[in-house]
């Protein structure tokens, strides 16, 4: 009866936190009970709590893997002509990623393209910004970091970029909860893949 308490407790809690319904908030808080690794005996034994999907998109030439009960949404063009496909949780809202693809920049560094980036995100009201490398489907790429903070809301978004000879790819990663969604983002550009030439 006592975890039974506690548990309802935590749903309210969540619920509250995240803004969702009671309902949502018990389904993704034993959704997320059920996704949590195994204590094993071995430390350095680790077990991946996320189940992946494979999405292939050779028309444009990459495949993403984004977490298996997400979504995919039509890409929204009036955002950017270089949208190519958004991924998100239909029973969470809190996160979500969107693939870009671009023309070929000759000479522009992973750096520069974020560099570059980054005016029109502060344009749109971001601030925070940071700029690093990072790994992109096991390529050297960079890192874009910038936060919005609205009427006590926050909007993290974490852009990762890497480039090829014919085109260069975005992987735009938003999210409420930053720290929460840190390693699945990371997670996500590591696994993102190249399928040769796009369109080909």
């Amino acid at each position: 009866m006592t975890a039974d308490k506690h548990f309802k407790r935590k749903v309210r809690e969540r619920s509250r936190r995240t803004g969702e319904s009671y309902t949502a908030a018990l389904r993704n808080l034993r959704h997320d009970t059920l996704r949590e690794p195994a204590v094993h005996s071995d430390p350095t034994s680790q077990v991946d709590p996320v189940q992946w999907q494979r999405v292939e998109k050779p028309g444009f030439g990459y495949a993403a893997h984004v977490p298996h009960d997400w979504e995919e949404y039509p890409p929204n063009l009036k955002n950017s002509p270089f949208e190519t496909a958004r991924f998100a949780d239909p029973a969470d809202r809190r996160h979500s990623v969107i693939v870009f693809r671009g023309l070929p920049r000759p000479g522009l560094s992973a750096a520069e393209r974020a560099e570059r980036a980054q005016a029109s995100l502060e344009a749109a009201g971001f601030g925070d910004f940071e700029i690093t490398e990072a790994e992109v489907a096991g390529q050297p790429g960079g890192r874009l970091d910038c936060v919005m903070r609205d009427a006590g809301r926050t909007w993290a978004v974490r852009e990762y970029f890497v480039g090829l000879d014919d085109s260069h790819f975005v992987l735009g990663c938003g999210s409420s909860v930053p720290d929460e969604d840190d390693a699945l983002f990371t997670q996500i550009a590591e696994r993102f893949e190249f399928l040769g030439s796009p369109g080909g």
